[in-house]
């Protein structure tokens, strides 16, 4: 690892945030994510403000050490600081509940009582450096406090379900002007072949990056990857407690006509092989070897002539084997290895190298183009 600064930080359940949703929601959501447990980090004191050591702790004790605009006790505006993270996620969180109408017509309705008593035996577990209620209903302007309550209960603030729609049309739709015609696309030029782009929308074959179609034919089944509840882009990828707990290992997803035919059934271990790894084994560079193998799950769900594997899973290091450090060893937990992962049967690009399919245009890696066989062993 090289780096200048190595800055503990908080998980999900420690921190605050602003959480994006996917376009593909059709009402008004903005959430706001609140702590909802103690953090394991250090606790830190800066500049005399006593908090969890995070990423938000370094840049606030950077910008108050340097004198910049925008920290210390009127950094907010006057009255509001901004010296302790929440002063900042809690300003944002009074803007959600104000609204968006100068006039204050969108305000969200004030916490009575109850709600209050909601809101403080939820976070009762929490140290008074993650929730202090007189720090926080100070961080907002004194009318708003009531507003910011009602909303944080709730998570966030949401646009009622029945505005996803007006009718049979979109409530919300694009406004904007669609192009079936991308000029920008059309001026681009592929830096491989020398070949303009076209700027419409076509089908052509998977090909790699010199422009050859790739043919994989003779693996009959189209290899798909997801992303499990419970595994989180690359936050949870190390957690072997959310494995242990919730779902031990990852499997090879098949139809039921297809596993018929192999003669596989539910538990059974199989083997993934591809025109790029065609034995299975992928030698990790250090004497050992890993086998793209894993067991089988049945469904009537997935696509005939598909297989499916998540991610998260089947890790060769990751604190699943044993490795030496400064003359300790430090032993590996087999639990981490559990299940497996699918980036090994990659189809790799002949053109490129050591470097699986990509999009020529986009440059994201081609998820969806290896052909696999299923062996069962």
């Amino acid at each position: 690892m090289y780096a200048d600064y190595v800055i503990p930080d908080l998980t999900y359940m420690e921190r605050w945030g602003i959480p994006h949703i996917t376009p593909a929601i059709q009402t008004k959501v903005s959430k706001i994510r609140q702590p909802t447990v103690a953090p394991l980090t250090e606790i830190v004191e800066v500049e005399g403000e006593r908090m969890p050591i995070s990423m938000e702790a370094f840049l606030i004790a950077v910008g108050l050490r340097l004198g910049l605009p925008g920290f210390g006790e009127n950094g907010l505006g006057e009255g509001f600081p901004f010296t302790r993270p929440e002063h900042y996620y809690l300003a944002m969180a009074a803007n959600l509940a104000f609204g968006d109408k100068d006039d204050g017509s969108e305000m969200l309705p004030a916490a009575d009582e109850e709600e209050f008593r909601i809101f403080r035996e939820a976070r009762r577990h929490l140290p008074p450096e993650v929730f202090d209620e007189e720090v926080w209903s100070k961080s907002v302007p004194e009318e708003l406090w009531p507003s910011v309550v009602y909303m944080i209960n709730r998570g966030g603030r949401y646009a009622p379900a029945s505005k996803a729609y007006k009718g049979d049309k979109l409530g919300h739709p694009w406004k904007g002007q669609w192009h079936l015609f991308v000029e920008k696309v059309a001026k681009g030029i592929d830096s491989m072949t020398g070949e303009r782009f076209d700027g419409l929308p076509r089908y052509e074959p998977i090909k790699d990056a010199g422009g050859n179609v790739v043919d994989d034919s003779e693996y009959p089944f189209i290899l798909s990857t997801y992303k499990e509840i419970v595994g989180g882009q690359s936050r949870t990828v190390t957690s072997p407690w959310l494995q242990a707990s919730v779902l031990k290992e990852n499997y090879i997803l098949m139809n039921r006509a297809d596993a018929e035919r192999l003669g596989l059934q539910d538990g059974d271990r199989a083997r993934l092989v591809s025109a790029s790894l065609p034995n299975g084994e992928f030698d990790l560079g250090d004497g050992r070897t890993y086998r793209v193998e894993g067991r089988v799950k049945v469904v009537e769900g997935m696509r005939p002539g598909v297989v499916s594997v998540s991610w998260s899973y089947g890790h060769w290091a990751y604190g699943s084997n044993t490795v030496t450090i400064n003359g300790v060893e430090i032993p590996g937990d087999e639990r981490r290895a559990s299940g497996l992962c699918a980036n090994p049967v990659n189809r790799l690009d002949p053109v490129v190298g050591d470097v699986c399919l990509t999009d020529p245009i986009g440059g994201s890696a081609s998820f969806y183009d290896t052909r696999v066989d299923v062996i069962k062993v």
